[in-house]
């Protein structure tokens, strides 16, 4: 572990852990909790590092935004309790733990009744709902890409051969054109389903435009005319 150091960002304070390293130059990023981490070679005195980063404040101040923006939006982790309220495609809802001889999920109005055989095993009911998250975001991203794709075939897009889930944090939805893949986080779950389609037509146009061009946000475009406003909501109100 480097040294802890609290730097100014134009008056702003920020946590930086600072670490000597065999790299050539300063480098330094914000982490998913906001603190900053800086590697810096071995020929350069950590004053001087510390000086790189207060220069690059106007940079790091807004990345610390964004990630603050994308920890507020994917909201607090769900506690797997009675009573709780979590979110559904966009919706809040109340969580109920009952007891009964099978494990399921189901919705019913404003209340999410999650069955388990044993209510005070917390990890089955973890179990149990991140299956059922997991299931219930999988068939609204198909759907979504069933949906989308005769556009993109008239273009001559295939489609994909695997279209894979997790727990990512750093992205929504992410495309490997050259393996036929598809990435989509499962924090879309909280998300409502017009944000998750335009998630899905973004990833699409990716096998048209590797890029962020003006040409791959025309393909966007096509399909989703509101693409700013969607991808505004998105991003906590901030464009990205």
């Amino acid at each position: 572990m480097g040294s802890l150091r609290i730097v100014s960002l134009d008056g702003r304070p920020a946590i930086c852990e600072f670490e000597q390293k065999r790299v050539k130059n300063i480098n330094v990023r914000v982490r998913d909790d906001g603190t900053l981490y800086c590697s810096y070679p071995r020929y350069v005195s950590q004053a001087e590092a510390e000086r790189f980063v207060s220069s690059a404040a106007d940079y790091l101040s807004k990345s610390i935004d964004k990630v603050v923006a994308r920890q507020e939006k994917a909201g607090k982790p769900v506690k797997y309790c009675e009573g709780e309220n979590i979110r559904v495609l966009g919706r809040e809802v109340t969580l109920h733990i009952l007891q009964g001889k099978k494990n399921e999920v189901e919705v019913i109005g404003g209340d999410v009744n999650l069955t388990v055989k044993d209510p005070e095993d917390n990890a089955q009911i973890k179990r149990t709902y991140d299956k059922w998250r997991r299931a219930s975001l999988k068939r609204v991203v198909l759907l979504y890409c069933h949906e989308v794709y005769p556009h993109f075939a008239r273009l001559g897009v295939k489609y994909p051969e695997k279209i894979a889930f997790g727990e990512y944090k750093s992205f929504w939805g992410e495309c490997f054109p050259s393996k036929s893949t598809l990435k989509f986080s499962l924090r879309l779950f909280e998300q409502r389903e017009d944000l998750i389609e335009y998630v899905v037509v973004h990833e699409f146009s990716h096998f048209l435009e590797l890029n962020h061009s003006k040409r791959f946000w025309a393909q966007v475009e096509r399909v989703i005319p509101d693409w700013r406003e969607r991808r505004k909501r998105l991003n906590g109100g901030r464009e990205e």
